[in-house]
């Protein structure tokens, strides 16, 4: 044997056994946070017709609208906090709290209270935040980067508010919160750093996210986060 190959050959072997493998973290608990974007798929058309349906209950009278203007924003800044468990290179289980952030509706109105011309305002705030349960799919890429998969439940608290306020009666104020579980799944990448610190990007959906009487729809949220490692 060519004792140049041979020479080669064990350089070669000695080089792999010092690189290191593609496992981006250990097995082990871990906490993070993140902060991003959230946008919540929602239509202006049932927000418009809740609005040209606001009854006063004392008396109750209605305003019929003339016309209206109105405006909805449905992104918001969405931040959360977890804590998880990774099992192997693999696999990993976290639970934690999301806030999605504010539906925001605003509508101006003009019409009569029973033949007497008149102008309201009608505001309607949604919220949804609540506790997550989700399992990771993990595929490390190299030492430092890997890909993620999620899958779980939001178990949440939908929030809805109203004012409601025209200038022949008294300003109106209603609000009220439902629960529900929701489904989500995500996808995402993190890079390692200093061992014990992982940088993540992530995008999530919340499928229906809300309750049917403070609004359901698909809620996307892009963040950005860090998690610590024991």
């Amino acid at each position: 044997m060519n004792p140049k190959r041979v020479s080669v050959a064990t350089a070669m072997i000695a080089l792999a056994g010092m690189m290191p493998v593609a496992q981006a973290a250990q097995p082990g608990f871990y906490i993070g946070a993140h902060y991003g974007q959230a946008d919540k798929q929602m239509d202006i058309g049932p927000f418009n017709t809740y609005a040209a349906t606001v009854v006063y209950p004392n008396p109750v009278v209605q305003l019929t609208v003339e016309s209206m203007t109105a405006t909805l924003d449905t992104k918001d800044s969405g931040y959360g906090f977890f804590a998880g468990y990774r099992f192997n290179t693999h696999f990993a289980v976290e639970g934690g709290y999301v806030d999605l952030g504010n539906v925001t509706y605003r509508a101006n109105l003009t019409g009569n209270i029973v033949g007497i011309p008149t102008t309201a305002v009608t505001n309607v705030d949604t919220e949804s935040a609540g506790i997550t349960v989700s399992a990771l799919g993990v595929w490390p890429l190299s030492y430092r980067w890997e890909v993620y998969g999620r899958a779980g439940a939001l178990f949440s608290s939908n929030d809805f508010r109203l004012f409601y306020d025209d200038i022949e009666q008294n300003p109106r104020r209603d609000a009220f919160s439902e629960n529900d579980v929701d489904l989500l799944a995500g996808v995402g990448t993190s890079f390692s750093f200093f061992e014990i610190y992982d940088v993540r990007l992530e995008y999530q959906r919340v499928f229906d996210s809300g309750d049917k009487t403070t609004g359901e729809a698909d809620n996307d949220i892009i963040s950005l986060g860090i998690t610590v490692v024991f």
